[in-house]
């Protein structure tokens, strides 16, 4: 027990401090807080050390952004500065060229006159220009923006050193007189009064208006705000009068006047180019500033409001808008009388489309391009799509329509649908690009469908679906039968539909050819004097009036005289005798679309053909006359190569036929050695190959003696159906022109016979018995053949 509590004494109790241990503590604690110290220390060494050296880093990081971002702002600095200079410099190479184009035309005296584009002129091409009239001389596009220039008459372009260089080296004719202040000239403007009140005579004519409006059978069922976008008014014109020359006589109507429904073409306001420049001399704008379109600006909201007040309402916000198009030629149809067609102005206007307002003057848009107005309406009356027209007829599109078009990704070709408006549908989409046109078929898969949109209209038809089905072209050179099977069908059922354009003069001509058709080649041959080229040139004539775009040329007569025998042919008179009627007939005469050939003579068949192939693309030519083929080869060659120079001629003219699609007529001599009433296809001046290579023969014959004005014409060939045939036709010198009459009955020659007896007294016993002898085994044949056929019969 003593050791027990011993122990316990020496054991120390917890939570007291001894002496001994403090003192060993004392020992202890110096070098345990010394080390945890150095710990500390050396800890708080690295901590700054790491601190610093992120200092360091976070210093140089901050240092290359700061350098980054000075060099970044200094490069901006440097890019936008640069971009300034550019953008100036672009500005002022730009405001000089236009001070250059300005002041050159100036000098030159030139009237430019706004295009289908917005930085377009028209102005003077310096190398077809000189020598024509003014009207007819500003055929070259200059861009203002860039320079450059082409021609649609002649085809020559290049940039603006080159326009000045030409220019400067040709004398122009000048447009203004001298001693004149040369100023811009103001565009001619249509009233807004005149063309609202064409437009409220249309409201007020409750036949026409009904008609247009309607829904009943027979109706067009156009709806009256969509004649009225496009501006579509009624006026009153006199049949007998070659154009209109008073609007206010249009619009209130005369005596004898004929109602006649009014087609707005418009274009862009002006260029403003020319603005620029009217501002710069001083002068004022020549723009009434009303509206968006001048006089298309109000819309017509309420048919009966419109009827009762004889008004029409303006469109909202039409003040506040820019006017950005105008109207610039006015055409006339005939509402009961369609063969009359009038335009105003004639001279001078300014290219235009009707319906070109309708679509946004931006790129990249879609439009249907028809072959006639009321297609137009009905186009975009159905579909929503901007529809304008083509200027000059459903198979003709000029130069200036195509540079109008340039700026829409898409074309919907939406032609008649028959024979020739598909062929007019596949040569449009050529010349505007068969990647971005869609042809539109009206009749589909059923061949007596409507032709045309507006009669699919008014049948009730879905013209949106027939948009939704249009097909791009297909290769001209690879086809299959699934792309022949419905024009073949077509054909067979339908052989009437696949005739080509008719003659309204010689109705003998259809019964045998069936109509004019592209593609093939005629040869026109006769005797010297016969009448050849009057006939060629009247039945040119007969399919100028029909729309059929003709190209002449005549190697034998110069155009002066031929153009004045076509005048008379045209007028159904001599003109000689009516001097004070020439105007008259030469106005309407230029209305047909009727070109020629600037040869005469010997020429070689490349410029011909050359010159060919522009007057396809640049006029839409359909039908060429080559009159004569002698004539043009004549020199050429000698002996027997003139045979091979001229057989080289009639396959070019057969290979060009079938390419641009084109009827060529080629007039041809006869043989020298043959006469002419007995001539045949082997009768044309030539080798064999003339007539092998062509797909219609025509001998012109004199019928009846050298004074008779009776001709026939002799079909010989024609590859189209092989109907072949006789067509006679007479002279008739006031008319200067051939008409058909009724085949005339000739008398058989009567022959003597003298009597047997008379003849056989003249005759001695031995020829007597040798006669006699010889007219038994005659007879004795003649059983013994009748014999025969009456077994065969029998059998």
């Amino acid at each position: 027990m003593l050791r027990t509590a011993a122990l316990r004494a020496t054991i120390p109790v917890r939570g007291i401090m001894t002496d001994r241990r403090r003192r060993l503590l004392a020992t202890i604690r110096p070098d345990k807080q010394q080390q945890q110290q150095q710990q500390s220390q050396s800890q708080l060494q690295s901590q700054l050390a790491g601190a610093k050296s992120a200092a360091e880093a976070l210093r140089e990081q901050t240092a290359a952004l700061h350098a980054a971002a000075t060099t970044s702002s200094a490069a901006s600095i440097t890019s936008a500065a640069d971009t300034q200079t550019h953008d100036s410099c672009q500005k002022q190479q730009k405001k000089g060229l236009e001070q250059s184009i300005r002041d050159f035309l100036k000098s030159t005296r030139q009237r430019p006159r706004a295009g289908l584009k917005a930085d377009e002129l028209l102005v003077k091409c310096p190398v077809c220009s000189p020598g024509k009239p003014r009207r007819l001389a500003y055929m070259a596009h200059l861009n203002t923006t860039s320079g450059a220039f082409v021609c649609t008459g002649c085809f020559e372009q290049g940039p603006w050193e080159k326009y000045q260089t030409l220019a400067s080296s040709r004398n122009f004719q000048n447009s203004i007189p001298k001693g004149k202040r040369v100023t811009e000239p103001a565009p001619f403007e249509f009233a807004d009064a005149t063309l609202m009140r064409l437009q409220q005579n249309l409201v007020r004519h409750e036949e026409i208006f009904a008609a247009l409006t309607g829904n009943e059978k027979g109706q067009l069922r156009l709806r009256p705000d969509v004649l009225a976008r496009y501006g579509v008014g009624l006026g009153f014109a006199s049949p007998d009068e070659p154009e209109v020359t008073d609007l206010e006589a249009l619009a209130n109507g005369t005596d004898h006047a004929a109602p006649c429904l009014v087609f707005p073409r418009t274009a862009f306001r002006t260029n403003s180019f020319i603005e620029a420049s009217s501002s710069s001399s001083g002068n004022g704008s020549n723009s009434s500033g009303s509206g968006r379109v001048s006089g298309l600006s109000s819309i017509l909201r309420d048919t009966r409001t419109a009827l009762r007040t004889g008004s029409f309402i303006e469109a909202e916000g039409a003040a506040d808008e820019a006017p950005a198009f105008r109207v610039v030629q006015l055409k006339m149809v005939g509402w009961h009388t369609p063969d009359l067609e009038l335009f105003f102005p004639v001279d001078g206007a300014q290219p235009g489309l009707f319906g070109f307002h309708v679509a946004q003057p931006t790129a990249g848009e879609d439009v249907i391009l028809t072959g006639h107005e009321l297609d137009a309406l009905a186009a975009f009356q159905a579909t929503g799509i901007p529809a304008v027209s083509l200027p000059r007829g459903p198979y003709q599109l000029p130069l200036d329509a195509m540079r109008a078009l340039e700026r829409f990704e898409r074309v919907y070709v939406w032609l008649d649908d028959d024979h020739q408006g598909a062929e007019a549908a596949r040569h449009v989409a050529r010349k505007l690009g068969v990647d971005r046109c869609l042809v539109v078929s009206t009749r589909g898969a059923n061949p007596l469908g409507p032709k045309s949109a507006s009669i699919a209209l008014a049948c009730g038809a879905d013209l949106q679906q027939l948009l939704d089905d249009a097909r791009p072209l297909r290769h001209d050179k690879v086809l299959d039968f699934s792309a022949l099977r419905e024009a073949v069908k077509f054909e067979v059922t339908n052989p009437d539909l696949i005739r080509g354009v008719e003659s309204k003069d010689l109705p003998g001509w259809n019964a045998c050819f069936k109509g004019l058709r592209p593609g093939e080649l005629t040869i026109l041959s006769g005797a010297t004097g016969c009448g050849k080229t009057t006939v060629i040139s009247q039945l040119s004539l007969d399919f100028c009036r029909s729309g059929v775009s003709t190209l002449w040329g005549s190697f034998e007569i110069p155009n002066v005289r031929l153009a004045t025998r076509m005048l008379g042919q045209f007028a159904r008179r001599d003109i000689s005798r009516a001097p004070d009627e020439v105007d008259y007939w030469s106005r309407k005469f230029e209305r047909l679309p009727l070109y020629f050939l600037k040869f005469h003579g010997s020429t070689q068949p490349d410029a011909v053909l050359e010159t060919m192939r522009h007057a396809v693309y640049a006029h839409d030519v359909k039908h060429i006359v080559i009159d004569n083929l002698q004539f043009m080869m004549s020199m050429q060659a000698k002996g027997l190569d003139k045979y091979d120079a001229q057989d080289a001629a009639i396959a070019t003219f057969r290979r060009f036929a079938t390419d641009e699609n084109v009827h060529i007529t080629v007039v041809a001599h006869l043989r020298k050695d043959q006469p002419s009433s007995d001539a045949d296809i082997n009768s044309v001046f030539g080798s064999a190959k003339v007539t092998q290579e062509a797909d219609n023969v025509v001998i012109l014959q004199r019928y009846g003696g050298a004074s008779s004005r009776i001709r026939c014409v002799n079909i010989l060939k024609n590859r189209f159906d092989g109907t072949l045939g006789k067509v006679f036709i007479s002279y008739d010198a006031d008319a200067m022109s051939f008409h058909e009459i009724p085949a005339p009955r000739r008398r058989k020659d009567a022959k003597v016979v003298k009597p047997a007896a008379a003849a056989a007294a003249r005759l001695s016993m031995a020829d007597r018995i040798v006669a006699e002898a010889e007219m038994h085994d005659a007879l004795d044949d003649g059983a013994d053949v009748d014999a025969s056929a009456s077994d065969s019969h029998g059998r």
